[in-house]
């Protein structure tokens, strides 16, 4: 979608683009938008991923789901508020995969799950050195 450090999608490259890249859509097994998205679910659709070994495929699919879960259970939240935007959906299931690589969902409930989400973002972000807001 780069072509010459220019976007072939938007005439000018859009600060969004810049901080991350759409890829994060392809990895979380979502659409980057509705209709005015066609673009670059074209593109998100096109991407494929190779893995170097069983682990790195079994943390991908931990991935999606992360992604499927954050998506479908928006209400078990804190204040009911889970992300709804695709791109928050992304961001947050590569941040907190790893809720799905330790935990056994089959003994926990929609809420204990979104709470170990919010608690693994919050790490994540710790140990990137964001500063909540």
């Amino acid at each position: 979608m780069l072509n010459e450090r220019s976007c072939s999608i938007y005439p000018q490259r859009p600060r969004t683009c810049r901080d991350y890249d759409c890829r994060i859509f392809a990895a979380a097994g979502i659409d980057a938008g509705g209709p005015d998205k066609a673009v670059i679910n074209e593109r998100v659709r096109a991407w494929t991923f190779i893995y170097d070994d069983d682990a790195d495929r079994v943390a991908h699919l931990a991935v999606r789901t992360a992604a499927a879960f954050i998506g479908e259970h928006a209400a078990s939240f804190p204040d009911r508020r889970g992300p709804s935007a695709p791109s928050d959906i992304a961001v947050l299931a590569l941040k907190a995969y790893a809720v799905f690589l330790e935990l056994d969902a089959s003994h926990k409930s929609e809420e204990e799950i979104a709470a170990a989400i919010v608690d693994a973002c919050r790490r994540f972000d710790a140990d990137a050195g964001v500063v909540p807001a």
